[in-house]
């Protein structure tokens, strides 16, 4: 049986489950959930790429894989991510 889940979707439910340990995100004195924190870094990171500016520490391709976005260019990318993806977290 294949799973349909992205690799970001399947690190969520380990971490739920317990089988996955994710790191601590603490912000002032407010402990913060570390997938929305990590949501939030990739989301500046394709804002920067959609405009043309380049970093060493994500990969379009990395980000496209982690999180089963579509498009071919970052700013394709950037769209599909905010729909699907960072309009959830959101408050």
């Amino acid at each position: 049986m294949k799973n349909n889940l992205t690799p970001f979707q399947n690190a969520v439910i380990s971490a739920q489950n317990g089988t996955l340990q994710t790191p601590s995100v603490n912000f002032e004195t407010k402990n913060i959930n570390y997938f929305a924190y990590q949501i939030n870094v990739h989301h500046f990171y394709l804002k920067l790429m959609a405009k043309g500016i380049g970093n060493r520490q994500v990969k379009l391709k990395d980000l496209k894989n982690y999180y089963g976005l579509k498009g071919k260019t970052a700013k394709d990318v950037l769209g599909d991510f905010e729909i699907n993806i960072y309009n959830h977290i959101k408050k």
